[in-house]
């Protein structure tokens, strides 16, 4: 995005703030960051944060997979993709990327088989389980999982990134007692919050990020920009990994 248009987007952004329309989320975590992805799709993660065995989940892949790619290049994991969308999932196929591994499944609150509402406009490919005048012409039935499946699904016991962009539908999955159970185990939390959606409002991002705070998370990052893209991040992962780092005092036995 040339300099220009970024000025004007966040000015725009300061206006709808100034006008109370807007949600204003405080940084409250300052760790060193790094950039993954592209000016339409990406976020900031915690730098030299991750390693070849981490788990990295991206849920909402949709038709860019810059964020994950990026990762990959970097850190040489694999990233775990969810997304039911079908075009969604003849883009991955597509990429042939035998570290961006598929599945056609989306997450929820709830677990089973759910309405999926496609986008009116056939040349876009976010879908989602929330309508919205943008979406529901058509639709489709899709398998929800939760995140106690996606554990089970990846066979892990900690989530070292996340990242859901999942069209309106992170509310109900954060608000939800499943996602309290395993939020301990999630490292960082990569979200697009759509708070300019139909029938939602600054409100609702603003309930998520207390939520997110009740949980030890601290928000780290926002785009400037957008105030759409968030990173959060577990503030007692990061307290646990200075713990560790520390140098033991010698016992005076």
């Amino acid at each position: 995005m040339d300099a220009p248009a970024e000025g004007y987007r966040v000015l725009r952004v300061l206006g709808r703030q100034a006008l109370g329309i807007e949600p204003s989320v405080k940084v409250s975590a300052r760790p060193p960051l790094e950039f993954h992805g592209n000016s339409a799709g990406g976020w900031k993660i915690q730098r030299d944060s991750l390693d070849a065995g981490s788990v990295v989940v991206d849920v909402g892949i949709g038709e860019d997979a810059s964020f994950s790619e990026s990762i990959i290049r970097k850190y040489g994991c694999v990233v775990n993709a969810f997304d039911p969308t079908p075009r969604a999932v003849q883009y991955v196929r597509r990429l042939n990327n035998e570290r961006l591994r598929l599945f056609e499944l989306g997450l929820g609150a709830r677990a089973g088989r759910a309405q999926f509402f496609l986008p009116n406009n056939e040349a876009h490919v976010s879908g989602s389980f929330t309508k919205a005048a943008h979406l529901g012409r058509h639709r489709i039935e899709v398998e929800m999982a939760t995140l106690t499946q996606i554990f089970e699904l990846l066979r892990c016991d900690r989530i070292d990134l996340l990242k859901l962009d999942i069209e309106g539908t992170e509310y109900e999955v954060i608000a939800s007692e499943d996602f309290e159970r395993h939020a301990s185990a999630i490292g960082q939390l990569c979200v697009e919050f759509h708070h300019r959606w139909e029938g939602r409002r600054k409100e609702s991002t603003e309930r998520a990020v207390r939520r997110l705070r009740d949980l030890d998370f601290a928000c780290a990052w926002y785009s400037r920009s957008t105030n759409e893209e968030f990173l959060f991040v577990n503030t007692s992962w990061a307290a646990s990994k200075r713990d560790a780092s520390s140098p033991r005092t010698p016992s005076a036995d």
